[in-house]
């Protein structure tokens, strides 16, 4: 989506002050490439109109998320450039109380602009961080997205307790060691699992449609009692704001499933401009109907 103009913004932004940077890369993104930010809203507002069904937070969504895409990237370039001591500095967290003093956890969110700061926020916590990373599967991208995932994976490699895991083969039994060895899990779960070949999936309720998600992580969690914490990131003042939802725990990992997804979902309808989902929203939702109100409540809920 972005281009080689779009790059020398966010590296010459990332060399501000944080509130200027953002500033500065929400300002000047849209100027760079007219025609992009029209189609980009047009594509984010029909099909945030097709699952929020309401006009006002469709246009909404679309209207700030070119400026969000474009400040999380601007958060990749900033977290190999600032030292650890300034990005934490210039992140507010909120919930941390959420994560329990030890021991593993499962820590989940979608592709929400913003979340990046995370595996930072729970170094500093004591954690040990791995990231179940589907991105890194992914083929060569444009000059713009190579570079980005570059900058995310040089952060990785210095923040992670073990390198991050591929779904795919091997991918269970190496996010079962890291667990049972008091690691932390991080996964994005809105990445739909015919596209990273996942054939443990179940599907819960997402914006009144019944949508598959990957199910094996939730089946660690669940067999070993762990909390599964949903977390999300923000803009705010100038400065990122990182927030832990409370911990689900049960033994029934479609009940895990059901209750985390639903907690993402109520970010998404709370900023939706930071849902990056916006933009390929087909491979996940496909051409799922509408539930009804009778057929949600058969699905397991949380």
């Amino acid at each position: 989506m972005f281009g080689a103009p779009d790059l020398a913004l966010r590296r010459g932004a990332a060399w501000l002050p944080p509130a200027a940077g953002y500033a500065l890369t929400r300002a000047l993104t849209p100027r760079l490439d007219r025609g992009r930010e029209s189609n980009a809203r047009a594509i984010v507002e029909r099909n945030a109109l097709r699952l929020l069904g309401d006009a006002a937070s469709s246009l909404c969504a679309a209207q700030g998320f070119v400026d969000a895409l474009a400040c999380d990237d601007l958060d990749a370039l900033t977290a190999t450039l600032w030292p650890r001591r300034l990005r934490l500095a210039t992140t507010r967290v909120e919930g941390l109380e959420a994560l329990p003093a030890g021991g593993p956890a499962v820590v989940a969110s979608f592709h929400l602009s913003g979340g990046f700061r995370v595996f930072d926020v729970l170094n500093a916590a004591g954690r040990r961080p791995t990231f179940l990373w589907a991105e890194d599967h992914a083929p060569n991208l444009s000059i713009y997205g190579n570079a980005l995932r570059a900058a995310r994976r040089r952060h990785l490699e210095l923040v992670l307790a073990r390198r991050w895991i591929i779904p795919g083969p091997g991918a269970r039994d190496a996010l079962a060691a890291h667990l049972d060895a008091a690691g932390t899990v991080v996964a994005l779960l809105d990445v739909a699992p015919k596209q990273l070949g996942l054939r443990d999936t179940a599907a819960v309720p997402f914006f009144g449609r019944k949508v598959e998600f990957a199910l094996g992580l939730m089946r660690l969690a669940a067999a070993r009692d762990l909390p599964v914490v949903a977390y999300d990131g923000r803009l705010e003042g100038g400065r990122r704001v990182l927030r832990f939802h409370p911990p689900l725990r049960s033994a029934d990992p479609l009940e895990l499933l059901a209750g985390i997804v639903a907690r993402l979902e109520g970010v998404v309808r709370e900023r939706p401009w930071d849902w990056q989902g916006w933009l390929d929203l087909d491979p996940l939702i496909g051409a799922t109907p509408e539930l009804s109100v009778e057929q949600e409540s058969q699905i397991a809920s949380p």
